[in-house]
């Protein structure tokens, strides 16, 4: 799995809510030369919003115009059962890998977090990312579970945005044998050690990032456009995506979930 800035992509809808094929390419080609993957349906494409039909159209058309860069879909679902379903369907589809939180709910236990990435690396042929999270699962792995899911066969990255920087670097001093990528624009000068970002940022300042992973750019210009395109409210997306439309990179502005309950 590679290391350098991943692009959790937005999900381009027209005014109807269908995905927008014509608008993923023109997207994922403003981009795709500044980073090393793709990923539809993360929280940045409005992953836990999208039906299966508009899940798999982001998916498909991101693999259709890659032009090589691998595709990791991201499989926001709320129970195990629904996200390997979803999985092997991303499989179908030509993915390199899936990205996978924690079923969703307050009361999952850590075995059940556990299992539920055992199972999952049984069920798909591809490497398995872990999405460690809690704003849309409402939990979060410890750093002993963790660890023991990254000991699965399978398991190849974590995409870490948990929000604490002290429990990334203790990951990271562990020594895991996977990757871990920074999920927070504002927290990677916190977390120095990590492989790579997974920046919401990239969607819009994709050569910026490239600059910062390769040491070309500083942490105020950083800061600086995060707070330009708003990242740090909670429907940062939805800022994302009007800067791109104005651009002309997508046609609407219009968001999978217009009510942006998750």
């Amino acid at each position: 799995m590679r290391s350098g800035v991943l692009v959790p992509l937005v999900t381009p809808v027209t005014a109807a809510g269908h995905v927008s094929e014509a608008d993923v390419a023109r997207l994922v080609g403003a981009v795709g030369g500044y980073v090393v993957a793709l990923v539809p349906g993360l929280s940045t494409g409005e992953g836990w919003a999208l039906d299966d039909e508009r899940w798999a159209a982001m998916v498909r058309h991101s693999v259709t115009h890659a032009g090589g860069l691998p595709v990791l879909a991201g499989v926001q679902c709320r129970t195990s059962a629904e996200i390997a379903t979803r999985a092997r369907a991303a499989v179908d589809l030509g993915v390199s890998g899936v990205v996978s939180p924690t079923p969703t709910g307050p009361d999952v236990s850590q075995e059940e977090m556990f299992r539920h990435y055992a199972d999952l690396v049984a069920a798909v042929p591809v490497p398995v990312v872990v999405y460690h999270e809690s704003a849309v699962s409402r939990n979060l792995l410890d750093r002993e579970t963790l660890l023991r899911v990254c000991e699965l066969d399978g398991v190849v990255a974590v995409k870490d945005s948990g929000g604490d920087p002290a429990a990334t670097n203790a990951l990271l001093e562990a020594r895991p044998d996977v990757v871990v990528w920074q999920g927070y624009e504002d927290l990677v000068v916190h977390t120095p050690g990590v492989d790579g970002y997974v920046f919401a940022l990239a969607n819009v300042e994709p050569e910026l990032c490239s600059r910062y992973y390769a040491g070309d750019a500083g942490p105020a210009e950083l800061d600086e456009a995060c707070t330009r395109y708003r990242l740090a409210e909670p429907d940062w997306y939805r800022h994302v995506k009007t800067d791109l439309c104005r651009r002309g990179v997508i046609s609407t502005p219009a968001t999978v979930n217009p009510c942006g309950e998750r």
